[in-house]
């Protein structure tokens, strides 16, 4: 698996229109999506899975910085 094909899961675009609740709870599922698979990876030793899974987190990390709702 290539990592382009992933890239969807690690952008820090917004999803839903931006100042939205959605947006907030989207970018929220991002980040727990994201330390679910960093933690997975830690556990079973696979650093390609530890890496999206930071990526993803701080993606989703942005998307609520940009985001107004909260």
């Amino acid at each position: 698996m290539t990592d382009h094909i992933d890239r969807p899961d690690d952008s820090n675009d917004p999803r839903h229109k931006p100042g939205s609740v959605r947006e907030e709870v989207s970018a929220t599922g991002q980040r727990v999506k994201g330390a679910i698979k960093n933690a997975a990876g830690e556990l079973v030793d696979d650093d390609r899975l530890e890496d999206k899974g930071e990526r993803e987190n701080a993606a989703g990390r942005d998307r609520q910085n940009k985001n107004d709702a909260v």
